[in-house]
């Protein structure tokens, strides 16, 4: 008996459990063109993260809709299609972000070493080996590498090496693992710990690496314990950047709300009423 080909099993495997889109949920595609063009954009600057106290945070997405399903499904592990995909987007965004390091990074790295370190997980993520930030570090690092041979500064007689290290560790009692449900102010002292490093850093020149940022709390976190250990932090890169917090409170004016002049009619209404009482 023949066995039938593979193509065929998969066919027959799809029909009784259809494959859906990991962004938009569509069906009969893992990854539809509309999500996987998200993954491809060019990466912005975040201008929203105050509590990264000024580093340049580059993201290749909006943490909402489609995107926000794809990371959710990449970091939990409910999507196992993801990792390659999201490797992928990695080096990609790592080739890019070789134009928008810091002089004083460049410079750092320049006939040394720079580092590609991702935020800490936490001890639950390590011990299930889901370690999808430091695996997106090794992306973006093989990334820098291919982009920094096609800089001007790859001509230096000194080369440069480009690493990815987990250095970083949470201190125990530095706040809750999580961030979702969280308010702004609370992401902030929840992340306002500096981790501990486990290995020496001074004199490298260092970029940033985690999945999503919302106030810049981890990250900003991560680059003050670094600087103060000596490396030269010249940016982050994160997958995705949560939308600005909208305003709830409504503006101030000096001297109260200007009101719009009563009309005739509400000055009559006004006389009758005081006449009622």
């Amino acid at each position: 008996m023949l066995n039938p080909p593979f193509g065929v099993l998969a066919d027959a495997f799809r029909v009784g459990l259809p494959a859906t889109c990991a962004g938009c949920g569509r069906w009969d595609v893992p990854l539809c063109d509309d999500c996987a063009a998200l993954l491809t954009a060019p990466p912005h600057r975040v201008e929203h993260v105050d509590a990264a106290g000024g580093m340049e945070v580059w993201a290749l997405a909006g943490y909402t809709g489609p995107m926000r399903s794809l990371v959710l499904n990449w970091k939990n592990g409910a999507r196992e299609d993801l990792r390659e995909v999201m490797s992928a987007a990695g080096e990609r965004a790592g080739r890019r972000l070789t134009q928008a390091l810091s002089a004083e990074a460049l410079a750092a790295a320049s006939g040394g070493t720079m580092l590609v370190i991702p935020a800490p997980s936490g001890l639950r993520r390590r011990l299930s080996g889901r370690l999808v930030a430091a695996d997106l570090a090794d992306a973006v690092a093989r990334g820098l590498a291919a982009g920094w041979a096609q800089t001007d500064l790859a001509g230096s007689d000194q080369p440069v090496t480009v690493a990815s290290a987990d250095v970083l560790r949470r201190r125990v009692g530095a706040g809750g693992a999580h961030q979702s449900g969280r308010s702004a102010a609370q992401r902030r002292a929840n992340r306002s710990v500096p981790p501990r490093l486990v290995a020496p850093v001074r004199g490298q020149a260092v970029v940033l690496v985690d999945d999503v940022v919302t106030t810049g709390a981890t990250l900003g976190a991560c680059a003050r314990a670094l600087t103060q250990a000596g490396a030269v932090v010249g940016g982050a890169m994160v997958v995705a950047a949560a939308p600005p917090p909208q305003r709830t409170r409504r503006p101030v004016v000096p001297g109260g709300p200007v009101l719009p002049r009563p009309s005739a009619q509400t000055n009559v209404a006004r006389t009758r009423q005081d006449r009622s009482i």
